[in-house]
């Protein structure tokens, strides 16, 4: 009896390791897949994560699913330099299937110059202001949601651009 029970449950766990195994293989992997980066001037399309950045950045989108999908993203002031919303941006992001960490699926253009300006937060001394950038992707299996906190300075001799 012990030795049936024992190969049904083998027999379950490579069938269910073989199903995902295939999607992992065709590079779109089920779940919550997708990354996202700061991306400071000269903006490029390498994978990487830029925490220090001037006010004017792009938030790049790797790896997501291919669909009508869309990613919400919200920059707000965290402590030390007060808190509060600064800006929210939509964008799309399903272009193509899930790529893995170097699949550029999209890049969000950012300025926050006007909208730091407006808040009256004084900069924290050596770094700038403080923001947290909350991500909400459609398209996940379980948890849509990425957070990616970072440092931006010289917003306020920035000029040009729109938020």
């Amino acid at each position: 009896m012990r030795d049936r029970m024992l190969a049904v449950v083998v027999s379950t766990l490579s069938i269910l390791v073989l199903s995902a195994g295939s999607a992992w293989a065709a590079g779109n992997p089920p779940g919550n897949n997708g990354t996202v980066k700061v991306d400071g001037r000269p903006f490029d399309d390498a994978p990487d994560n830029e925490p220090h950045v001037c006010c004017r950045f792009q938030i790049d989108f790797y790896g997501y699913d291919e669909g009508d999908l869309h990613a919400t993203a919200t920059f707000e002031l965290v402590p030390p330099t007060g808190g509060g919303v600064l800006l929210v941006k939509k964008t799309f992001i399903g272009e193509d299937p899930a790529g893995g960490g170097t699949d550029l699926d999209a890049s969000l253009s950012v300025n926050l110059s006007s909208r730091i300006a407006k808040s009256g937060v004084d900069p924290q001394p050596n770094q700038g202001w403080h923001i947290r950038l909350t991500v909400q992707a459609d398209g996940s299996s379980g948890s849509d949601v990425k957070h990616k906190t970072f440092w931006v300075t010289g917003c306020l001799c920035e000029s040009g651009g729109t938020d």
